[in-house]
């Protein structure tokens, strides 16, 4: 029976990736490791060892692990953490991956490869290894560290750049032809299409998972959240795209809900099980023999992705503001190559695009890579102060003035009126630019489906023409208005800057504006005619639709502007609170600013179900006293609990922020069993480390920490105390603070406030 064939395969693939991972974690490597030797073992290219009946159910369920493993990809991406990123790290991730688009594209035709060979290559290297890279930077304690932080920062642009350059990809294969006079063409079909599905999804899920929230059972809620990730998935492949794309969109929006933990949670054993399908499968795609045959192009890509990638990774850094010798150990992190690289590569071989070689060359190059990565990183420190050294003392002087001159034009931007009065009405000219595009892109397949049912005659000559193209453009009607409103106030405003100076400047400011709405004008008139669906043979139709979009247009204006308005305050509310959903960058940024000076590391763990200290208090389980370090935050299914007293017991699963320094956290971390989230401990809410100074006339002074107990008093945490010169990170109960001292004190930012109040006067304000 070919369904007893099937549950025999799918138990096979799962009992052996389960334990090739389990194997793969005793000799320290990573767990995809295992799970791609495990499907190369068993796979049809191994006769010795074929297992697998039936590869396409295994295929089948793949493709099933891949959509919920960029789920999961995007569920830690929410709109909050893309922010914190800041535009320095996002435009280093660009520079990186264009410049090796660049290199891979001239590479390639250097060794006579097509174009579309070329653009595999890059998308190949061009993306690191998440799992590979994550637990390299934890096991050397470079998590929190300046140069670790970079590197999870342009790992997560990377897997942004990813799933684009795979939708791209996928999609310049169904031409058949050459890639390089499509690719235009496809980067903006592919970005309307983002814009457009981003703005949908965030309109509809955050408001249906709060109702599902209030009115459906958790067994209900999370069949809908499975249901509604297959069908944007499915949705996005209809379009054209893959089905990644459709996933990471949605898992970005439910990362910005407040149901994020327990959809993430629930899906987790999903999660694992598909995922390590898919990687099996891909495992099972590696035939030895072209793998032997193809030694060179492995050992070529390992070698661009250990020097190459390192060097446009750490440059990228650089030219955006960053010091030197961070980048470059940045960059050496970011070395492994991974999920995404054999995603692409199964691509490009399965549309024939590229040789049968390409595959084997990328998990081959992998698998070397995750193996050197540990080396490279525990040798980057020296490294990259010998690079930093070799670099010439004028190179460096000029750098020097380079970060200076970022920095003066990053502060004369802040200051700068123009700038605050136009960028958020340009943001929202250019993002109605690109919905009014996707839309146009959107209605030609619907209208010819609709041609295909109903005929063009429809009801009279050319009936379905006249009718869709009018009813459609009455739509686009609203965001073309606001498109012009927005020009004309931009026009008065540049108008006002360029000509305040002058004697006649009413006179100039007129015509200035009036030029520059006359260029705006010409500009959407040519954005439109590009994309207008009509003809010189339908001129008559065109004729008929415009007089209908000028009568809706004088006699709905009013109401268009006003719904349109309501729609516009909806998307902004929407983000909002999707932006304040998961907290801020405080804690971060206050731990990198003092990282050098106090050596403090914060990071996030989940107490398993079967954890021995669930139950127990926290004072009880003196983790102050015995290791150092202090539980700053706990994340209770949602439910922040910040600075928690002695009192408050622990649960399972339960996410702690623990605070101290590094072998603290970890000795911390193996009494309670915690496992680490493999996630920035920035995620978890909004919490400052600030440093206060106690007052010389301070009530406070001379007293212990456990007699004042700020905890419970004002609701903060004293991390630290600096007296003359020493310092005590994470101090107990029995430490006194003096008059003079230096305090690092751990809270929100209203409650450090009220306690640096609390100390001069005695009395929160």
């Amino acid at each position: 029976m070919a369904g007893m064939d099937f549950i025999r395969d799918l138990a096979l693939v799962v009992a052996v990736a389960g334990v090739a991972g389990w194997l793969s974690q005793r000799i320290g490597l990573s767990v995809v490791v295992g799970y791609l030797l495990a499907g190369a073992v068993v796979g049809p290219y191994t006769p010795s060892f074929q297992l697998v009946a039936d590869i396409e159910h295994v295929q089948m369920l793949s493709q099933l692990g891949l959509i919920f493993l960029i789920f999961s990809i995007g569920l830690t991406l929410s709109f909050q953490r893309l922010q914190r990123l800041g535009l320095s790290v996002a435009l280093a991730a660009v520079i990186e991956a264009v410049a090796l688009l660049f290199t891979c594209r001239l590479l390639g035709a250097t060794m006579g490869w097509t174009p579309t060979q070329g653009l595999f290559l890059a998308g190949i290297l061009m993306i690191s290894s998440s799992a590979i890279v994550s637990k390299v930077l934890r096991e050397q304690n470079a998590t929190h560290q300046r140069p670790g932080q970079l590197a999870l920062g342009v790992m997560v642009v990377e897997d942004i750049i990813a799933v684009l350059m795979l939708t791209l990809l996928s999609t310049l294969v169904q031409f058949g032809g050459e890639a390089t006079s499509h690719l235009a063409q496809t980067a903006g079909a592919l970005g309307a299409f983002v814009v457009a599905l981003l703005l949908v999804t965030l309109l509809l899920v955050p408001r249906l998972l709060q109702v599902l929230t209030r009115s459906a059972s958790a067994e209900v809620r999370t069949l809908l959240v499975i249901g509604l990730l297959l069908g944007l998935s499915w949705l996005a492949a209809r379009a054209g795209y893959s089905m990644a794309l459709g996933a990471f969109l949605l898992g970005v929006i439910v990362a910005s809900t407040p149901q994020k933990p327990e959809i993430e949670r629930t899906l987790e054993g999903l999660r694992d099980l598909f995922g390590a399908v898919f990687f099996v499968a891909i495992g099972m795609l590696v035939d030895f023999r072209i793998l032997f045959a193809a030694w060179p192009l492995v050992l070529g890509l390992t070698a661009l992705a250990l020097l190459l990638r390192p060097l446009v990774a750490a440059f990228g850094l650089i030219v955006t503001g960053h010091a030197p010798r961070d980048s470059i150990r940045a960059g050496f992190a970011l070395a492994p190559l991974g999920e995404f690289s054999f995603v692409i590569a199964q691509l490009g071989v399965t549309t024939g695009a590229v040789p049968r070689e390409f595959y084997p060359m990328a998990v081959g190059a992998s698998l070397l890579t995750a193996l050197v990565a540990p080396l490279l990183m525990r040798h980057s420190e020296p490294l990259s102060g010998r690079i930093e050294a070799a670099i010439p003392a004028f190179a460096r002087t000029g750098l020097a003035f380079f970060h200076a001159g970022l920095k003066r034009i990053e502060r004369r931007q802040q200051r700068s009126l123009l700038w605050r009065l136009t960028s958020r009405r340009a943001a929202q000219t250019g993002l109605h630019v690109v919905l009014v595009s996707a839309l146009l892109v959107a209605s030609q397949p619907v209208y010819a489906h609709l041609r295909a049912t109903v005929g063009d005659d429809w009801l009279f000559p050319r009936g379905l023409s006249v009718i869709f193209w009018s009813a459609f453009g009455l739509l686009l009607l609203a965001p073309l208005i606001a498109i012009w409103r927005n020009v004309q106030a931009l026009a008065m405003i540049v108008a006002e800057a360029a000509t305040g100076g002058l004697a006649d400047h009413r006179g100039w400011q007129t015509w200035f504006a009036t030029g520059l709405r006359s260029v705006a004008s010409l500009l959407v008139i040519v954005w439109l005619l590009l994309l207008a669906p009509f003809g010189l043979s339908l001129a008559w139709t065109s004729a008929a639709v415009l007089v209908i979009l000028v009568l809706g247009a004088l006699l709905l204006q009013r109401r268009l502007i006003r719904w349109h308005s309501r729609l516009e305050i909806e998307v902004q509310t929407q983000f909002s609170a999707a932006m304040t959903q998961g907290g801020s960058s405080a804690l971060a940024q206050a731990l990198h600013d003092r990282q050098d000076d106090w050596q403090l590391h914060a990071e996030e763990f989940v107490l398993p179900d079967l954890a021995a200290c669930a139950g127990q208090k926290i004072g009880v389980l003196a983790l102050r006293k015995r290791f150092g370090c202090s539980i700053a935050s706990i994340d209770r299914q949602g439910y922040m609990i910040r600075n928690p007293s002695a009192d408050t017991a622990l649960y399972p699963q339960d996410r702690l922020l623990l605070l101290g320094t590094a072998d603290q956290i970890d000795a911390a971390a193996r009494e309670l069993g915690a496992a680490s989230t493999d996630k920035v401990a920035q995620e978890i809410e909004e919490l400052g480390l600030e440093c206060v100074t106690v007052p010389l006339d301070s009530p406070r002074a001379g007293h212990t920490l456990a007699e004042l107990d700020p905890i419970r008093q004002v609701g903060v945490q004293v991390a630290g105390i600096q007296r003359a010169g020493q310092r005590t990170l994470t101090p107990g109960g029995a430490d006194r603070i003096e008059a003079g001292d230096e305090l690092l004190v751990l809270g929100p930012p209203r409650q450090i406030r009220e306690f640096r109040d609390w100390l001069g006067s005695g009395h929160p304000s």
